[in-house]
């Protein structure tokens, strides 16, 4: 009785420490190359191993692709990421499977934050607020979506409208 009672601890361990080091080894951050740009805000990345990873960029939302500066989004993330080495920093999956990540690109003058980036440039909204100082800086210099003072619907609103 005694036995089976340390083999079924045993087991419960084992199995704990497996999907532990499971757990731990898929938020593992790696590098890869950006295959496609979807939208402003999502890309494909083909990893050393050439599997694909559907990334959701954490810390920015950029207009759908229907709103106004949505397509300008989309062509803004591919001249920064398409066909370049990317460091994936893996944070999550959301509800549509998209593992979410924040991404970095080696330029020559150090790597940089894709979010940061797209958000400075006007091409992406900060979402959670990491980004707000990037934000207030397209703001200022009315960059990109801050540039039309008739467009300022969030693609968070623009989605609940529109589904």
């Amino acid at each position: 009785m005694q036995n089976k009672f340390y083999m079924g601890i045993i087991t419960l361990l084992a199995l704990f420490f497996c999907t532990f080091a499971y757990c731990f080894a898929q938020a593992q951050d790696y590098t890869g190359i950006c295959v496609r740009v979807l939208d402003g805000d999502t890309v494909d990345i083909a990893d050393a191993s050439q599997n694909l990873h559907r990334i959701r960029i954490t810390g920015l939302d950029a207009p759908e692709l229907a709103q106004p500066y949505g397509q300008q989004a989309k062509a803004e993330l591919k001249e920064l990421i398409l066909g370049k080495d990317v460091s994936v920093i893996p944070m999550g999956i959301d509800k549509y499977d998209r593992e979410l990540a924040c991404l970095r690109i080696q330029t020559t003058i150090g790597q940089i934050d894709v979010a940061e980036c797209m958000i400075n440039r006007g091409a992406a909204f900060d979402w959670g607020g990491k980004y707000y100082k990037a934000q207030e800086y397209a703001q200022e210099y009315n960059l990109g979506v801050w540039s039309d003072t008739k467009f300022q619907e969030r693609p968070w609103f623009y989605r609940k409208r529109t589904q």
